[in-house]
């Protein structure tokens, strides 16, 4: 039992501290941002595994009476014989109050995302049209050009009329190629979890930068998509053009963020053959991704399995 606690301590520091550093380090990420985006996610949900397996574990541990939190509910102590460890009380409060504290930091964000793409959705139903050849587009009568998603079950992505008059036929369908790509990915949902993880948890080093990182790769995915199916010529000359913001945008408006975002992705489209690769990057990664997520797993598991009947 005491191994297990200790081995998800080690997995907590090493996915939470370690594996963010050493991902910004990679040098291949820019070539394969799909793989490195699994990376991210499979870092900070292994992370968030073996915290929660640590948590878990320190409420049942039967290590002094009173810290056993099953024994609590399943009303035990008093067959133990033994009084109340009043350490073991704090212990668990403690872990008690960093759970709920957690979720009080987290659920809120969450809430005000869910709340901002509503009320946004709401707004363009009134001041926006449908376009009649794109089942899942809708026009803004805006001069300025842009083109972006938000969530929604019906005519997710927005097209100003400014980005019509601006942009040729080719590079309408490259930008709209990217939006669905990030729809399909569901990059939404993995932006607002990486957004509340790194606000719950903020003393995870891999939680922060994964908040700060992910945004630029899951573009550069969705530039992969596209440029798959529409050829990179297209979609390098809607970049020059406008300014295409990513799924978590709740407003129309360019910030100098994402005119620096797509710079690189311009350099990036223009020159594919200046990315550096590394042999054998993506098996490497996926035995990565096993290992993040498979380790913790085990280890809960198997501490859990150990633990004696509470009554």
């Amino acid at each position: 039992m005491i191994a297990s606690l200790i081995a998800l301590a080690g997995c907590v520091f090493l996915l939470g501290h370690l594996a963010g550093p050493l991902l910004l380090r990679t040098s291949w990420s820019a070539g394969l941002p799909g793989t490195t985006v699994a990376l991210w996610a499979a870092a900070v949900a292994g992370a968030v595994l073996a915290l929660a397996g640590l948590a878990g574990l320190g409420l049942v541990l039967p290590s002094t009476p009173g810290h056993r939190l099953i024994d609590w509910i399943a009303d035990c102590l008093p067959k133990d014989g033994h009084g109340i460890s009043p350490l073991a009380v704090l212990a668990t409060a403690l872990v008690l109050a960093a759970g709920a504290m957690a979720l009080r930091l987290a659920v809120p964000r969450i809430a005000r995302t869910v709340r901002g793409r509503r009320e946004h959705r709401e707004m363009l139903d009134m001041v926006a049209r449908d376009l009649v050849t794109k089942p899942d587009v809708r026009v803004l009568d805006h001069p300025m050009p842009l083109i972006y998603c938000l969530p929604a079950r019906e005519r997710p992505i927005v097209v100003t009329t400014g980005a019509l008059e601006r942009l040729e036929p080719a590079e309408v369908e490259a930008v709209l190629a990217h939006e669905r790509a990030h729809l399909r990915q569901r990059h939404h949902l993995i932006l607002v979890l990486a957004d509340a993880l790194s606000s719950a948890i903020p003393w995870l080093g891999t939680l922060r930068l994964a908040h700060t990182t992910l945004p630029g790769l899951l573009e550069l995915a969705a530039d992969d998509h596209a440029a798959r199916r529409h050829g990179r010529a297209p979609l390098i000359g809607a970049l020059q053009k406008m300014a295409i913001t990513s799924c978590s945008a709740g407003a129309l408006a360019v910030n100098p963020a994402t005119a620096q975002i797509a710079k690189l992705r311009i350099a990036r489209l223009s020159n594919p053959s200046a990315l550096p690769r590394v042999p054998h990057a993506k098996p490497l990664s996926w035995l990565a991704i096993v290992a993040a997520l498979g380790v913790p797993a085990t280890l809960a598991t198997l501490a859990v399995m150990m633990l004696p009947l509470p009554c």
